[in-house]
């Protein structure tokens, strides 16, 4: 659904989600991700959009401050298994990179997938004409159990104050 769902509304994305979603693309071959996540969709904007990041900033968080947090949540995810992530690294020596070296085709997660989803009901819900970048940060907003809201929550942001700024700005 979200190939057709892009294909028929690539138009509709105005530059500036347009540049989200490439940023998210970049986030996500740079950590060396098998595909864009949530957590990656969160990154694309904030590092494209000022006037969301200075929302962000306002509230306390920033671009480094969620890599980071992922960083941790992920790192939690290994020890949990009893990988030590740090370990890894230290090992790895200079071998250990972040990245996608190959270049190859990124795809879209299942979540991401929903968030772009959710953000396509968040325009239809405004009867906008358009998709704008703040649109696709509220459909990442609306996955309670995506990765990039649990980042955001351990960051101490209250979610329905980030969507109500968000809507603000939407509003203007």
């Amino acid at each position: 659904m979200i190939g057709k769902l892009l294909s028929g509304l690539t138009s509709r994305f105005t530059v500036r989600a347009r540049r989200a979603v490439v940023a998210s693309l970049e986030e996500a071959a740079w950590l060396g991700h098998d595909s864009v996540g949530d957590e990656d969709l969160l990154l694309g904007v904030l590092v494209s959009n000022g006037e969301i990041a200075g929302i962000a900033g306002e509230m306390g968080f920033g671009v480094e401050d969620v890599r980071e947090e992922l960083r941790r949540m992920f790192a939690s995810s290994l020890a949990s298994v009893g990988i030590d992530y740090g370990e890894v690294r230290d090992q790895a020596g200079e071998n250990f990179r972040i990245g996608n070296s190959d270049r190859r085709r990124i795809h879209f997660s299942p979540l991401a997938k929903k968030a772009l989803e959710e953000a396509l009901k968040v325009v239809r819900d405004l009867r906008c004409n358009e998709i704008r970048a703040e649109h696709v940060l509220l459909g990442v907003l609306r996955l309670e159990n995506g990765r990039a809201v649990r980042a955001i929550e351990n960051l101490g942001v209250e979610i329905p104050e980030l969507q109500r700024r968000l809507e603000v700005l939407r509003a203007v």
